[in-house]
């Protein structure tokens, strides 16, 4: 895959909402991956249903203004895309809208504890699990990010509570990971053992920069908002093509705190990264 986003400027690693407006571009990414994103999407529905997909009471209306705004979007957008092939006993317009498009979809909801999480389908989660956040409000899901809710989670609710309608934003995770697989729920890599086959000749073909790509924007209700998760993956070496990219990268984990480096897995291969990039970035 080409180099679609790459979320470092060369600064400290440090929390932040980091948003950009979107103003007139997509809050979809729509590439030559979709045929296959999407026949991994029904896959998982058709064998972790359960784990991809979650909703509370009364957010069928909500799923159904998500369904039309995706529509809409894909044919002012994207109307070259390839046409979604929805099956007919699929009765979730949330699954739906999904089937239609590479990110993962979350409907937030007010509520008196802040917004929850009211329904979802995350069939490419990063290191969490689904079950475990449905229903329940911002800063809980945050909490096993280290230092999160400290440092930013006020400032995320208090955007939350004034986002205004039509206005819609971006921002980026990153992370390195020793699988491109789209699915990582947390229990499936708390599973995974150190792989010991990777080694420092192969390191740029087995360790990938997978970036998240994380949209928000009100419905038209005016009350509930649409969070979007697009998952993009890359070589390590892809990466290291540019030494100015192997610069930043390198700066970003050696300013990276010891917990937020144990958060995203790194210490798993830490010592052969460094070499690696060290070596790229000189």
């Amino acid at each position: 895959m080409s180099l679609r986003y790459f979320p470092l400027d060369g600064t400290d690693f440090r929390l932040s909402m980091g948003l950009q407006a979107l103003r007139s571009r997509s809050f979809l990414d729509i590439d030559q991956d979709f045929a296959r994103d999407i026949a991994e999407k029904k896959r998982l529905l058709d064998e972790y249903r359960d784990h991809v997909v979650a909703e509370t009471d009364g957010t069928r209306t909500a799923q159904n203004e998500i369904l039309a705004l995706i529509k809409t979007e894909r044919n002012a957008h994207h109307p070259d895309a390839p046409a979604p092939l929805i099956p007919e006993s699929e009765s979730s317009p949330l699954v739906q809208a999904a089937l239609h498009v590479q990110e993962d979809l979350v409907l937030m909801r007010e509520s008196p504890d802040g917004y929850i999480l009211a329904a979802a389908c995350v069939c490419f989660p990063t290191g969490w699990n689904l079950v475990e956040k449905v229903g329940r409000p911002m800063q809980s899901i945050h909490q096993p990010v280290p230092g999160l809710n400290d440092h930013i989670g006020a400032p995320i609710d208090r955007f939350f509570r004034n986002l205004r309608p039509g206005k819609k934003v971006e921002r980026f995770n990153w992370g390195l990971y020793d699988s491109d697989t789209l699915f990582q729920p947390g229990w499936w890599r708390r599973d995974r053992s150190v792989d010991r086959s990777i080694t420092a000749e192969n390191i740029g073909e087995r360790i990938f920069f997978r970036v998240e790509r994380q949209t928000l924007q009100r419905l038209p209700n005016a009350s509930d908002i649409l969070f979007t998760i697009r998952i993009f993956n890359n070589s390590l070496s892809e990466i290291c093509e540019s030494q100015d990219r192997a610069a930043r990268l390198l700066n970003g984990i050696e300013t990276m705190g010891a917990d937020m480096q144990r958060y995203k897995s790194l210490p798993r291969y830490k010592s052969l990264l460094l070499d690696f990039l060290g070596k790229t970035a000189a």
